[in-house]
């Protein structure tokens, strides 16, 4: 199974904690995996303190050596289900830790494409605060999928793209090259920009797959604190299933990203579908 999925031309690692969220998500990257050319490895990290309450150290081990059979018997049939049912390539790994400090070295270890995260609607305000999604978004570089609240796409295969900002990237990063492929649906553009009102205009961009021309809408948004949303009833009100936001180039450890700030937040925590960060 490990060899299949590096034949694969991405490779996603689908974070888990047995929430709903969560396996939303991996429905998400199941439906993207099997459009793209994709496998799949499914980590579920689990911090001890979660499972041990007892002092006594040979009853703490006892626990974590049961806890850690039980997951792999789980983790184990669930992975099976999904190889056999979507007849795509699926490996996990679990252990016990910090969740942050493993996930990252995982990471590290196995350079996965996409890393794949639910979104709990009960943390809504806190979203990308201090947590695990406001790490990754800060501190990784690759790309990563932000699944909707309790909501997921049948399929990833002609798919309604939105985008924020930059229509070029549709050209520049291969994974939107192969979801256009799949698509035979219009773009849609979100600019954020320093106007009086609202607009919307049709604009027809070149596409790098095929010869003619692409029919994309395009809406421009007055800059300031509510642009959110009109941003997040635009996205609904036009039917978009996937919004792909650019990562900015400058990605440094000892900076905060451009990308965090409050319009991207704000869209993010708003909206209900799927949002795909690309990587540089």
């Amino acid at each position: 199974m490990i060899t299949n999925i590096l034949k694969s031309k991405y490779r996603l690692l689908v974070l888990i904690d047995q929430t709903k969220s969560s396996y939303t998500a991996l429905r998400n990257a199941v439906n993207l995996a099997k459009v793209i050319d994709a496998g799949i490895e499914v980590l579920y990290v689990k911090p001890p303190i979660q499972v041990v309450k007892q002092d006594n150290q040979i009853a703490v081990i006892r626990t974590l050596e049961e806890e850690r059979i039980a997951l792999k018997k789980a983790m184990q049939k669930l992975v099976n289900t999904i190889s056999d049912s979507e007849n795509i390539p699926v490996i996990y790994s679990f252990t016990f830790g910090n969740v942050i400090a493993e996930i990252q070295n995982h990471i590290t270890k196995t350079q996965p494409d996409i890393v794949v995260i639910g979104k709990r609607k009960t943390k809504m305000i806190n979203f990308l605060g201090d947590g695990l999604t406001s790490y990754l978004l800060k501190n990784h570089k690759g790309g990563i999928l932000i699944s909707g609240d309790e909501k997921n796409l049948k399929s990833y295969t002609n798919v309604s793209l939105g985008f924020l900002d930059d229509m070029s990237m549709s050209n520049e990063i291969e994974i939107t090259q192969d979801l256009k492929k799949n698509s035979s649906k219009p773009f849609t553009l979100f600019k954020i920009k320093k106007t009086n009102s609202v607009k919307k205009k049709t604009s027809f961009l070149k596409s790098t797959e095929q010869e003619g021309i692409i029919n994309t809408t395009v809406f421009e948004f007055e800059e300031g604190a509510g642009n959110s949303d009109s941003l997040s009833k635009y996205i609904e009100k036009n039917k978009v299933e996937l919004l792909c936001i650019k990562r900015t180039k400058d990605l440094k450890p000892n900076k905060p990203l451009r990308l965090i700030n409050t319009k991207i937040k704000q869209t993010i925590n708003k909206i209900n579908v799927p949002v795909l960060i690309l990587a540089n």
